[in-house]
């Protein structure tokens, strides 16, 4: 005799526990199912953890039997803390969850665990969860400035060695700022929050062959309580402050001049690349040529390559510009 085992997905077994409570036989529901008796009798006892999955948002179509691990306390806390979460639009990373999950497991006493990257896409698997993007933004320039500059760009850089040839710009650090990415529950919204404005804006300066400048960092503080008793000066930064903890004119100034007067130490003559900003004054210095980008763009990739067929040859660049 054949045998009927086959295996019955989430909603099939829970829509056979629902035929058996309404007073069917298990042999009716194995019948109607195309199943085995037996195989609707263990369904029936695993109902209370398979009603659980259901209610979790496990997926639906997901067959296999949910294994035993022994961490069942730790998921089912990180899941409530899970839903609070995104409930008050937190947004949740993978490091979030695994550092949530080590804390549950210290509280109960399970020092062994380790919240592994196996352990998290287990989780995020069995309870149906994705990450997401919560908004967006973006800025647009001409395709045919960009196509200009990438003519233009290897002429300006055949007269300079590749460590003389710089680029600078700032970035703004929103320390307290959890991101814009979160994992959500598949199929539900995916709402954001108020952000954290708090933040550092630093100037990072590089040139072709990776040398990197010391970073500026401004804050809004003259000198932040976290300082303490320490010499600002002997910070691994060069810092600033003002109101805003933004770039301005002076700042700016102050670092272009302290950077040319690097070079003249050096008896270097260097190019250094850099937005069209307002805060970015057009200066004529000794030893550094300034060259601004057209608004919106920047330089993705720039660096050496050298004509295999001469070892001898000067390294020429590869350039590419792109939309900010």
């Amino acid at each position: 005799m054949a045998s009927k085992r086959k295996e019955l997905c989430l909603s099939e077994k829970i829509n056979a526990i629902k035929l058996v409570e309404s007073g069917r036989s298990c042999r009716s529901v194995a019948n109607e199912l195309n199943v085995g008796r037996t195989q609707i009798m263990g369904i029936v006892k695993r109902k209370r953890e398979l009603f659980e999955d259901f209610e979790n948002n496990a997926p639906s179509d997901r067959k296999r039997q949910r294994r035993i691990t022994g961490n069942e306390e730790i998921n089912d806390l990180c899941w409530k803390w899970f839903q609070d979460a995104t409930t008050r639009n937190i947004n949740v990373s993978g490091p979030l969850l695994q550092e949530k999950a080590r804390k549950f497991a210290s509280d109960l006493g399970k020092n062994e665990f380790k919240a592994s990257n196996g352990w998290l896409e287990s989780f995020i698997k069995r309870n149906n969860i994705v990450f997401r993007t919560k908004s967006g933004e973006s800025a647009d320039v001409d395709n045919s400035v960009v196509e200009d500059w990438k003519t233009k760009l290897p002429e300006l850089l055949n007269s300079y060695d590749p460590k003389d040839v710089f680029n600078m710009d700032e970035t703004g650090l929103f320390y307290r700022d959890s991101g814009n990415k979160s994992y959500v529950v598949k199929g539900s919204d995916c709402h954001g929050g108020k952000r954290s404005k708090d933040r550092l804006t630093i100037l990072c300066c590089t040139n072709m062959v990776g040398d990197k400048e010391k970073l500026l960092m401004i804050g809004k503080s003259r000198r932040p309580r976290c300082f303490g008793k320490m010499d600002v000066k002997s910070l691994p930064v060069t810092y600033k402050h003002n109101k805003k903890a933004w770039m301005t004119s002076e700042i700016f100034t102050d670092w272009l001049k302290s950077f040319n007067a690097k070079m003249k130490r050096e008896k270097r003559n260097v190019l250094l690349f850099l937005d069209n900003a307002p805060c970015h004054p057009k200066l004529t210095l000794s030893n550094v040529t300034l060259k601004f980008f057209p608004p919106n763009t920047t330089i993705s990739a720039v660096r050496p390559r050298r004509d295999s067929s001469n070892e001898n040859a000067l390294p020429s660049t590869s350039v590419t510009a792109y939309h900010t």
